[in-house]
């Protein structure tokens, strides 16, 4: 069905059918001017937005509408996973081709809930408009956190250890493959075993669904371990980069303990470039890199996360990666950035 069929006010009564039941810190939802929410007297209100562009952040002809909004709900909810937070309520606004039918639309919203359900977080409102030139989709999610629980960039501390909780670079790999591997419409996911190893598909699942490390961001804001955080977004050398400047501090990391998945590992030979310069700038991997002080360091593995020591924060401005032999290279941010992108990098993500 076209969507001039329904409208903009059908259209935005056939979401408020697919979210129709509210949850009890919701008083008013989708269909007022604005709504109305309930947080805990005790909590801090977190708020993030984010942006995504058809040819700037995903290609329609790589992904599939279902899997396109898992991902606009993870890459919000992960902002909210690196501050220690719990998510609560997410509004989807959308400018929308008019060539677009209903049904893909249903199936981004099919897409987001089932991951923004999974973390009991509500869809309350949004806003929907024609679109002259591509997708666009922004995403605002609110979540709540204690006041004394908050984890920022800026705390992090000379002597601290620098941490991931998970391997880097798959997120970058999977798109690669992607890209060399010739499009066809739903490539992302439903196309996704064609021709593809098991290796190959599970870097493309990890680019095209990550999993934001919510769970693992609570426990570390509430265990008083953690002076620093941040999700990887834009590559570990953008995102320690941010850490660093923020808290004035300096880094050492050490490439031999950055941790790569055996999946990137076993494609190695087959990728363009090595999983360490994924690592470094690919982004999208969404693991959360946090600093801990020594004298925590036990109480932070009784935690039982899975976590990774890469490193460790020092005095200074040098940010340094330190090979197997102790040769140091100058480690400059080399992660996306909009506004100044590397040459033959023409967009960032699906």
């Amino acid at each position: 069905m076209k969507i001039s069929a329904l409208g903009e006010f059908g259209l935005i009564r056939h979401i408020q059918k697919l979210f129709s039941r509210k949850a009890a810190s919701t008083l008013i939802g989708i269909g007022d001017d604005a709504a109305a929410l309930r947080l805990s007297p005790a909590s801090v209100l977190l708020a993030t937005t984010d942006m995504l562009l058809e040819d700037v952040h995903f290609d329609l002809s790589f992904t599939d509408f279902y899997t396109l909004g898992w991902k606009s709900a993870a890459v919000n909810l992960s902002d909210i996973a690196a501050m220690g937070g719990i998510p609560r309520f997410c509004l989807v606004s959308l400018g929308i081709p008019p060539a677009i039918a209903v049904e893909r639309i249903t199936e981004f919203y099919k897409g987001f809930h089932a991951l923004t359900r999974a973390h009991k977080a509500s869809l309350v409102g949004g806003d929907t408009c024609l679109s002259r030139k591509g997708l666009v989709i922004s995403i605002t999610v609110l979540g709540e956190i204690e006041k004394a629980a908050v984890i920022t960039r800026s705390g992090a501390r000379p002597g601290d250890r620098v941490f991931v909780t998970g391997p880097l670079g798959d997120s970058a790999a999977g798109l690669e493959i992607l890209k060399t591997g010739g499009k066809g419409q739903g490539a992302g996911v439903r196309g996704q075993g064609a021709g593809r190893g098991r290796a190959e598909n599970k870097l493309i699942q990890k680019h095209l669904r990550p999993v934001p490390r919510i769970a693992e961001g609570r426990k570390l804001a509430l265990s008083g371990c953690v002076n620093a955080m941040i999700d990887i977004s834009d590559g570990l050398s953008s995102d320690l980069a941010h850490i660093c400047e923020q808290s004035r501090v300096g880094a050492e990391i050490y490439a031999d303990t950055i941790p790569f998945s055996r999946d990137i590992l076993r494609e190695a030979g087959k990728l363009k470039k090595p999983p360490l310069e994924y690592a470094l700038s690919g982004g999208e991997d969404y693991e959360i890199l946090f600093t801990a002080s020594p004298a925590k360091i036990n109480k932070l593995r009784s935690l039982r996360l899975s976590i990774i020591e890469i490193g460790k924060i020092i005095r200074g401005k040098d940010i340094s990666l330190i090979d197997r032999a102790g040769k140091r290279t100058p480690l400059r941010p080399r992660g996306y950035d909009h506004f100044r992108p590397i040459k033959g990098r023409a967009k960032r993500g699906i």
